[in-house]
């Protein structure tokens, strides 16, 4: 599910920063499955595509590429304002694919 090669080009392999980008993005992980969720609640399409914004970089970062994409997706659609019968699939994938990703992290970070 994840591809770290980009996390490795960014750091230049450097263990302890990428110790210190994976802990970030597991509690920008839980900042975002938040912020979609109260979005969603509040009916807010404008916050849900800054949150999908958000949700894009950090998984891209990661390697989370069908993650990125889908919320790239999200994004799109809701600052376009378009198909937003498709919104709630689109973050639920979020909430269902990152706590997978977040065990394969805790893994590989266990190996650093």
């Amino acid at each position: 599910m994840i591809d770290l090669t980009y996390l490795n080009d960014i750091t230049d392999g450097d263990v302890a920063t990428k110790k210190q980008l994976i802990e970030l993005f597991f509690v920008q992980a839980d900042e975002i499955k938040q912020r979609f969720i109260v979005a969603q609640l509040s009916g807010d399409s404008d916050e849900i595509g800054r949150t999908a914004h958000i949700a894009k970089s950090t998984t891209r970062v990661m390697g989370i590429n069908n993650v990125a994409d889908k919320m790239e997706e999200l994004q799109r659609l809701s600052e376009h304002h378009e198909s937003p019968e498709k919104y709630s699939a689109l973050v639920q994938f979020y909430l269902d694919e990152i706590p997978c990703a977040v065990e394969e992290l805790k893994k590989e970070l266990a190996k650093l």
